[in-house]
Protein backbone atom coordinates (compact mmCIF):
# COMPACT_ATOMS: atom_id res chain seq x y z
CA UNK A 1 0.00 0.00 0.00
CA UNK A 2 1.06 3.78 -0.56
CA UNK A 3 1.09 6.12 1.95
CA UNK A 4 -1.72 8.15 0.14
CA UNK A 5 -3.87 4.91 0.37
CA UNK A 6 -2.94 4.21 3.88
CA UNK A 7 -3.57 7.28 4.31
CA UNK A 8 -7.43 7.44 3.25
CA UNK A 9 -7.82 3.74 5.15
CA UNK A 10 -6.87 5.62 8.12
CA UNK A 11 -9.48 8.78 7.74
CA UNK A 12 -12.20 6.36 6.66
CA UNK A 13 -11.39 4.33 10.25
CA UNK A 14 -11.34 7.89 11.77
CA UNK A 15 -15.09 8.57 10.43
CA UNK A 16 -16.34 5.55 11.43
CA UNK A 17 -15.14 5.43 14.88
CA UNK A 18 -16.44 8.87 15.12
CA UNK A 19 -19.91 7.89 13.85
CA UNK A 20 -18.99 4.81 16.02
CA UNK A 21 -19.18 7.27 18.91
CA UNK A 22 -21.82 8.99 18.29
CA UNK A 23 -24.19 5.68 18.35
CA UNK A 24 -22.67 4.78 21.98
CA UNK A 25 -23.62 8.38 23.23
CA UNK A 26 -27.05 8.68 21.60
CA UNK A 27 -27.45 5.58 22.80
CA UNK A 28 -26.47 6.61 26.68
CA UNK A 29 -28.53 9.41 25.84
CA UNK A 30 -31.75 6.98 25.52
CA UNK A 31 -31.17 5.21 28.08
CA UNK A 32 -30.86 8.27 30.56
CA UNK A 33 -34.15 9.43 28.64
CA UNK A 34 -35.66 6.62 29.02
CA UNK A 35 -39.30 5.99 27.10
CA UNK A 36 -39.33 10.37 27.13
CA UNK A 37 -37.23 10.30 23.48
CA UNK A 38 -39.45 10.24 20.21
CA UNK A 39 -36.56 9.29 18.22
CA UNK A 40 -35.45 5.77 17.42
CA UNK A 41 -31.42 5.47 17.21
CA UNK A 42 -32.44 3.57 13.64
CA UNK A 43 -33.66 7.03 12.82
CA UNK A 44 -30.60 8.71 13.15
CA UNK A 45 -29.28 10.04 10.17
CA UNK A 46 -25.80 9.28 9.76
CA UNK A 47 -25.59 9.22 6.55
CA UNK A 48 -24.85 13.64 6.32
CA UNK A 49 -21.94 12.21 8.86
CA UNK A 50 -20.23 10.05 6.65
CA UNK A 51 -20.67 11.95 3.47
CA UNK A 52 -19.99 14.95 5.13
CA UNK A 53 -23.09 16.66 4.15
CA UNK A 54 -25.65 18.48 5.20
CA UNK A 55 -26.15 19.11 9.11
CA UNK A 56 -29.39 18.91 10.83
CA UNK A 57 -31.67 21.69 10.46
CA UNK A 58 -32.36 23.51 13.69
CA UNK A 59 -34.11 26.56 12.67
CA UNK A 60 -37.69 26.83 11.22
CA UNK A 61 -37.67 28.21 7.56
CA UNK A 62 -39.07 32.00 6.69
CA UNK A 63 -41.48 30.85 3.91
CA UNK A 64 -42.98 26.76 3.71
CA UNK A 65 -45.37 25.30 1.13
CA UNK A 66 -48.92 25.12 2.40
CA UNK A 67 -51.59 23.47 0.94
CA UNK A 68 -54.91 25.31 1.39
CA UNK A 69 -57.21 22.87 0.14
CA UNK A 70 -59.37 21.97 3.61
CA UNK A 71 -61.88 19.56 2.36
CA UNK A 72 -64.67 17.99 3.95
CA UNK A 73 -64.58 20.14 6.72
CA UNK A 74 -68.00 21.43 7.61
CA UNK A 75 -69.45 23.50 10.10
CA UNK A 76 -71.06 21.90 13.21
CA UNK A 77 -75.26 22.66 12.87
CA UNK A 78 -77.10 23.39 15.92
CA UNK A 79 -81.11 23.05 16.66
CA UNK A 80 -82.70 26.38 15.57
CA UNK A 81 -80.49 29.23 14.79
CA UNK A 82 -78.16 30.09 17.69
CA UNK A 83 -78.40 33.91 17.10
CA UNK A 84 -81.58 34.46 16.88
CA UNK A 85 -82.67 32.01 20.14
CA UNK A 86 -79.82 34.64 22.50
CA UNK A 87 -80.71 36.81 24.59
CA UNK A 88 -77.99 38.78 22.86
CA UNK A 89 -78.73 38.04 19.48
CA UNK A 90 -76.68 39.32 16.29
CA UNK A 91 -76.58 39.42 12.72
CA UNK A 92 -73.56 38.91 10.18
CA UNK A 93 -72.52 41.14 7.73
CA UNK A 94 -69.69 39.35 5.16
CA UNK A 95 -66.16 40.45 4.97
CA UNK A 96 -64.65 39.42 1.23
CA UNK A 97 -61.09 39.87 -0.09
CA UNK A 98 -60.04 37.59 -2.71
CA UNK A 99 -56.78 38.55 -2.15
CA UNK A 100 -56.99 36.60 1.42
CA UNK A 101 -57.25 32.75 2.45
CA UNK A 102 -60.31 32.62 3.50
CA UNK A 103 -61.45 35.01 1.32
CA UNK A 104 -65.41 35.61 3.02
CA UNK A 105 -65.50 35.73 6.64
CA UNK A 106 -68.43 36.22 8.40
CA UNK A 107 -68.75 39.19 11.39
CA UNK A 108 -71.12 39.45 14.05
CA UNK A 109 -72.98 42.32 15.16
CA UNK A 110 -75.00 42.82 18.53
CA UNK A 111 -78.18 43.48 17.47
CA UNK A 112 -78.83 45.51 21.14
CA UNK A 113 -76.56 47.36 23.66
CA UNK A 114 -79.03 45.60 26.09
CA UNK A 115 -80.40 41.95 26.42
CA UNK A 116 -83.77 40.75 25.89
CA UNK A 117 -86.11 39.26 28.90
CA UNK A 118 -88.25 36.28 28.61
CA UNK A 119 -90.83 38.05 26.51
CA UNK A 120 -88.11 39.79 23.88
CA UNK A 121 -88.24 43.11 25.46
CA UNK A 122 -85.01 45.04 25.73
CA UNK A 123 -83.62 45.06 29.13
CA UNK A 124 -81.12 48.44 29.65
CA UNK A 125 -80.14 47.09 33.00
CA UNK A 126 -77.68 44.22 31.15
CA UNK A 127 -75.66 44.42 28.18
CA UNK A 128 -75.15 42.65 25.02
CA UNK A 129 -71.28 42.58 24.30
CA UNK A 130 -69.24 41.30 21.59
CA UNK A 131 -67.44 38.16 22.13
CA UNK A 132 -64.25 38.38 19.80
CA UNK A 133 -61.70 35.51 18.33
CA UNK A 134 -58.13 36.34 16.42
CA UNK A 135 -57.60 33.77 13.43
CA UNK A 136 -55.10 33.45 10.93
CA UNK A 137 -55.53 34.70 7.54
CA UNK A 138 -53.25 34.55 4.53
CA UNK A 139 -53.08 37.59 2.26
CA UNK A 140 -51.51 37.78 -1.21
CA UNK A 141 -49.86 40.62 -2.50
CA UNK A 142 -48.77 40.94 -5.98
CA UNK A 143 -45.58 42.55 -6.95
CA UNK A 144 -45.58 42.60 -10.30
CA UNK A 145 -46.81 39.03 -11.21
CA UNK A 146 -45.52 37.55 -8.39
CA UNK A 147 -47.55 36.75 -6.03
CA UNK A 148 -46.04 37.11 -2.28
CA UNK A 149 -48.23 35.81 0.94
CA UNK A 150 -47.87 37.08 4.41
CA UNK A 151 -49.74 35.01 7.31
CA UNK A 152 -51.54 37.75 9.63
CA UNK A 153 -53.72 37.44 12.74
CA UNK A 154 -57.59 39.25 12.43
CA UNK A 155 -59.82 39.79 15.74
CA UNK A 156 -63.43 38.50 14.10
CA UNK A 157 -66.33 39.52 16.37
CA UNK A 158 -68.30 35.76 16.31
CA UNK A 159 -71.17 36.35 18.26
CA UNK A 160 -72.15 38.16 21.12
CA UNK A 161 -73.09 37.80 24.94
CA UNK A 162 -75.33 39.12 27.73
CA UNK A 163 -73.50 40.62 30.48
CA UNK A 164 -73.67 42.63 33.82
CA UNK A 165 -72.58 46.41 33.28
CA UNK A 166 -69.30 47.23 34.80
CA UNK A 167 -69.83 49.45 38.16
CA UNK A 168 -67.37 51.69 38.90
CA UNK A 169 -66.89 53.59 41.84
CA UNK A 170 -66.05 57.37 42.13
Amino acid sequence: MTKTSEYIVNVNTLQERNIFNIKIQFAVLVFLLGDSLLVPIAALDLHHLRKGGCPPVTKFPSSVKVNLNIGGQEAPTMSGDVRKRSISPWEYSYDVNNNRFPSMIAEAKCLHTGCLDAEGNVDINLNSVPIRQEILVIHREMNGCVPTFKLEKKMVTVGCTCVRPMVQEQ
